[in-house]
Order: structure tokens, then sequence, then C-alpha cells
């Protein structure tokens, strides 16, 4: 389980291109603990362009 809050944004949103639900809840919770509100903000956007992204394709 990563530390470093940026590399949980990559493993959180990996996870949700994946629909690792339980690997997503860990990471979660993990983050929730380690990341800032600049870090949340990080993570909405790598979620929202990943969301774009896929209805696209």
């Amino acid at each position: 389980m990563p530390d470093d809050p940026g590399q949980l944004v990559e493993a959180i949103t990996i996870a949700v291109r994946e629909a690792g639900d339980h690997r997503i809840d860990l990471l979660l919770n993990r983050f929730k603990n380690v990341a800032d509100l600049t870090d949340l903000m990080r993570l909405r956007r790598r979620l929202h362009g990943s969301a774009v992204l896929r209805s696209y394709s």
C-alpha cells in the first residue's frame, strides 16, 4: 500500500478503471489518512478525466 498521496491517486484511478471495489475501498481508506486537500483535488481531476475518456470509447 503506497504512502505517497500521488501514488495513491494513481492506484485509485487504476482500481476505478478496473472496477476493483475492494481495492478501491482499501486505497481510499489509506488515502484519507495521508492526503490533504490538494491531493483530493488531484484525485477528483484524474477520476473525472478517466470518466470522460471512457464515455467516448
